[in-house]
């Protein structure tokens, strides 16, 4: 696996968490939220990104 593919893979990973954590504390999960939080922890990603990944997941609102 390439280090492009593998970072991406993290990046995933992490936004992931995030939205789960947030399912499980407030019930709801909003793109706007996830991208915000994401990017405050240090994660150089985008609002597509967490689309994709939340939607994947199905936890999307």
């Amino acid at each position: 696996m390439s280090v492009r593919s593998r970072a991406a893979r993290e990046r995933q990973t992490r936004i992931a968490r995030i939205a789960r954590q947030m399912r499980r504390q407030h019930g709801q999960v909003r793109y706007d939220e996830v991208t915000r939080l994401a990017v405050c922890a240090g994660m150089k990603t985008s609002h597509d990104e967490v689309r994709s990944v939340m939607a994947r997941l199905r936890l999307h609102r």
